[in-house]
């Protein structure tokens, strides 16, 4: 696999990176296209104008993205794909940190090629080539972004190839590949959203012999609780209710439980006699966290077990770590 983009100097250590190109193989015909929350002869058919392309390295995102089509595509090693997958983003300012992504984003605005955001999306939409896969996180439902998600949603379930979505926008998974190849596919949700790219149907076939045959891998007892307790270490002044929850702050109107095997999300309050108080924002934090790959279960708004998030020890803790900090400034917005 090889990266090709177009890209846009802001500073000494960022820049726009615009129309990244994912190509593998001889072939330059159009395998497919993805829209995420982010020169050679063969690749002048994918020109803007006369700007220069640029060879990046390949990044973890693009190797699901590869994984992705190839499990599309019925094959074993993203390797054996041959042709383009063109990516497009809500945004193109690079950075692991969501948060900080948006934040930037905001700053520096958009690629110098366009008078606003409503511009560049359309020209990702004039450009869009079937199969579509759309990642947009909970960016589907933001203030900041669902318009231009809900432009692009419109103009996919047009095009020939993308059979897998409803119609309706609120009842499609968005789920980032990030999440969805190494994770997603252990849940219900995650493989139906895969089984239903592969066929192209919203409604594929066999789906009950795949969800049951989901491996259900457990852990130890004492595994378990090594894990929780090192993950409460590293939040010691967010700690609460007998420290086995946390929260960002002492006004935050949700809360984190590490118990059981689980990392857990519901409403804050203290003390086991009290109950939680519906919140007007708990569906939306409900569909933040399913677009994580959390389920809604009995009290909870979304709950994922510890052992999703990696093979040992350390690879759990570091990772469920990184979860509860971006979790933080994902529901901070909700007071």
């Amino acid at each position: 696999m090889k990266v090709y983009t177009h890209f846009f100097k802001i500073n000494e250590t960022e820049g726009f990176r615009w129309r990244t190109l994912l190509h593998f193989g001889n072939s330059w015909d159009c395998i497919g296209s993805i829209v995420m929350k982010e020169v050679l002869e063969g690749l002048s058919r994918y020109r803007f104008k006369e700007l220069n392309w640029y060879e990046f390295s390949i990044d973890p995102t693009m190797r699901y993205v590869a994984s992705l089509f190839a499990y599309k595509y019925g094959l074993d090693d993203p390797a054996q794909l041959s042709g383009v997958i063109q990516i497009f983003n809500l945004f193109y300012i690079k950075d692991a940190d969501l948060t900080k992504a948006k934040q930037k984003a905001e700053k520096y605005g958009i690629p110098p090629l366009f008078n606003d955001a409503l511009q560049m999306t359309q020209y990702d939409i004039d450009h869009l080539i079937a199969p579509v896969y759309l990642g947009f996180g909970s960016l589907a439902y933001s203030k900041e972004y669902g318009e231009r998600a809900k432009l692009i949603f419109d103009a996919a379930i047009k095009l020939e190839g993308c059979n897998y979505l409803s119609c309706k926008f609120c009842e499609n998974f968005y789920y980032h590949p990030q999440w969805l190849i190494p994770f997603g596919k252990n849940y219900h949700n995650g493989l139906l959203t895969l089984l239903r790219f592969k066929q192209e149907t919203f409604y594929p076939t066999d789906t009950n012999n795949a969800i049951l045959n989901i491996p259900r891998n457990t852990i130890s007892p004492s595994r378990v609780k090594n894990i929780e307790s090192a993950v409460l270490e590293n939040f010691p002044t967010c700690r609460y209710d007998n420290n086995r929850r946390v929260r960002s702050n002492e006004n935050a109107a949700y809360g984190i439980t590490i118990a059981e095997g689980y990392i857990e999300v519901r409403q804050a309050f203290e003390g086991k006699s009290k109950t939680a108080q519906p919140k007007v924002s708990d569906s939306k934090v409900k569909k933040t966290l399913e677009d994580r790959g959390y389920v809604s279960e009995k009290n909870w708004l979304g709950r994922k077990r510890l052992i999703d998030f990696g093979n040992t020890d350390s690879e759990i803790i570091e990772y469920v770590c990184t979860e509860i900090q971006e979790l933080f400034k994902e529901l901070e917005i909700y007071h």
